[in-house]
């Protein structure tokens, strides 16, 4: 379960598209689909560290601001900072105006010298039909690269990314999850 407070709901502008999410203190909350009272995922943030001094979790650590797009766009931007000002993690969320799709466009920049050591890791928690209990997810090679399936019952959910995932992991809260990974 998510906070009720949110700073944007959005959506495609065309009836093609059936998705809806909710936006909350710097990351993804809520996706919703087919239907805009039937949330599939809880949220989606990034983990960002150096390997050896800091693990930041984008929405406990980060300072985030909040804008739109565009005023005509239903795209959100955040922009979150590293306290000590040393990187600046910049999201864009829009939905693809024809299919169930939320893209999630991606950048980090600042220091020179630490931006090469960071390592970003995406975290995403599927509740299919209703909740995360009874979900099952596995890794899997498509056309040669490393893409998370998750499925619920007749629901289920991809998620992808355009530079690639170094590695990936599927599992649950407390045992295998990305935390512990």
């Amino acid at each position: 379960m998510t906070s009720s407070v949110k700073d944007a709901v959005g959506t495609a502008y065309a009836a093609s598209s059936r998705i809806w999410f909710t936006c909350a203190y710097g990351v993804l909350n809520e996706v919703y689909h087919p239907t805009i009272d039937r949330a599939q995922v809880r949220d989606m943030e990034f983990l960002v560290t150096d390997g050896e001094s800091f693990v930041h979790e984008e929405k406990r650590d980060l300072l985030s601001t909040f804008e739109y797009i565009h005023p005509e766009a239903m795209g959100v931007r955040y922009t979150s900072r590293d306290p000590e000002g040393r990187y600046t993690l910049t999201k864009e969320i829009i939905c693809d105006p024809h299919h169930s799709v939320i893209l999630n466009h991606v950048r980090i920049e600042g220091d020179a010298d630490l931006v090469p050591r960071l390592k970003v890791y995406a975290l995403l928690a599927p509740h299919l039909d209703g909740g995360g209990a009874g979900n099952s997810a596995r890794a899997v090679d498509i056309a040669g690269r490393k893409v998370l399936l998750a499925w619920k019952n007749q629901y289920s959910l991809a998620m992808a990314s355009s530079c690639g995932f170094s590695r990936v992991s599927c599992g649950f809260v407390g045992a295998s999850d990305g935390w512990r990974d």
